[in-house]
Formats: structure tokens, sequence, C-alpha cells
């Protein structure tokens, strides 16, 4: 499959997800060009506005209001998916789901007979007055791959939750299907009961890049057992 491919398919699978009602919104997926051939695949986002990350209940406002995202899933949380492309392989990406810090039901987000209430005012309205009260204490989960910048204790490709100075190895860089196996199957279990998006994740073995100072730590590892040729 080839970065235009993909480009369409994890566009598709977000509208999957919003006919299922699993996602409240899906931004189309854009690839733009880089110095020396590279591509980049992301969400379509206004060129020039600076990539939003950080765990503050302000972070993931400024997040939602902007649309910074490929998914706004059912309850709140976000998944962003960002690949750069070298010669058709995986240079970097940095695959995110930044779950909601407060108890979103999507049906009282659709309470309103004009439409839809927009997430980041009804998140203001129902539970900023008194934040404490209603706070969840989840951490985003994110995968980032940059083999430039690999080193001791910053491996190739990593997993960093609750702190940014955490960076637990990882076998290899994520696919999308990976990726997004791993978020529904651990966040949104009833997608499990799902067959058509169960069947669209095509699993695909990826290519180890643990150094030797990674293999010495704890790392996450997984295996494709029926994995099928896919990109």
């Amino acid at each position: 499959m080839n970065v235009g491919e993909l480009c369409r398919r994890i566009t598709e699978f977000g509208f999957m997800l919003f006919d299922a009602e699993f996602a409240l919104a899906v931004n189309p997926h854009v690839i733009e060009g880089l110095p020396a051939k590279k591509k980049k695949l992301l969400w379509a986002r206004e060129k020039g506005s600076p990539l939003r990350a950080g765990s503050q209940i302000s972070d993931y406002l400024s997040i939602v209001e902007a649309r910074d995202y490929s998914y706004l899933m059912n309850d709140g949380g976000v998944i962003q998916i960002a690949f750069v492309f070298d010669a058709g392989r995986i240079a970097r990406h940095r695959l995110v789901h930044h779950p909601c810090p407060f108890p979103v039901d999507s049906r009282e987000i659709a309470r309103s007979g004009e439409g839809p209430v927009p997430l980041a005012d009804f998140i203001i309205e129902t539970f900023m007055d008194d934040p404490g009260e209603h706070l969840l204490l989840r951490s985003p989960v994110r995968f980032d791959y940059d083999p430039d910048r690999a080193a001791d204790f910053h491996p190739a490709s990593h997993l960093t939750i609750n702190d940014s100075e955490c960076r637990i190895p990882v076998r290899a860089p994520l696919r999308f299907d990976t990726f997004m196996k791993f978020v529904l199957d651990n966040f949104y279990s009833e997608t499990r009961r799902h067959r058509r998006i169960q069947e669209a994740l095509v699993l695909r073995q990826e290519e180890e890049c643990l150094s030797e100072h990674d293999r010495r730590r704890v790392f996450l590892d997984w295996r494709h057992p029926e994995s099928r040729s896919a990109s």
C-alpha cells in the first residue's frame, strides 16, 4: 500500500468509526511534501499552527477547539495520527490517544434540539466551575518513532505515558493498523464486537528497531501470528 492509499484508508476508517457512532468527528487526512522527497501524512489542519501536545486540561481543550485531531471519539478521547515516509518506508511517526479528562456522555452533547453542542463548550459549561470534582486522572498515550534521534534512554521507537521523560522502548515503529488495534482493544472495548471494524484492521509484522541498550531494559513487544501482507 502506497502513501496515497494509506492516506485515504485512514480517513475512510475514521468515517467507519463515525458511522458506527464510536466517533463524534473525523478529519480528512492529507499528504504534504517535505525536503529530500519525504512525505508527511497527517490530519488536515491549519498550516503553520503548532502541533499541540501536553496533558493539562488546557492542552486538551486547545486540541478540541482547534479540531487538531484525526478522530474525536464518542467519549471525548482524541486520536492523532501523523507519519513521515521516506521512499515508502516509515521514517517517523507520532501516534497519540489523548483521553478526555472528564466523564463525557455523547448523548449529553447532542441534547440540544438545534444540533450537537461543541465538545469544548460542553466541557466548559458542565465541568469547569468545579473541575476537581469531575476530573479523571488519565494520561495521554503516545507512540513516537524517530530513529535519527535515537540514544540511550531515548529509543528510536518508544511509548510515553504519565511523564514527558518516560520513554518505554517499543520493539518497532507502529503501522496504522497496529496502533488502532491497540487503542480500540484497550480503550474502546465495545469495538471488539463490531465485525466490520475488526476485519478492517489488517495486521502485518513490523521491522524491529531495538538497540542493544533497549534490549537490556523492559520493552514493549508483540507478534502478529496471523499477519497478512499490507502496509
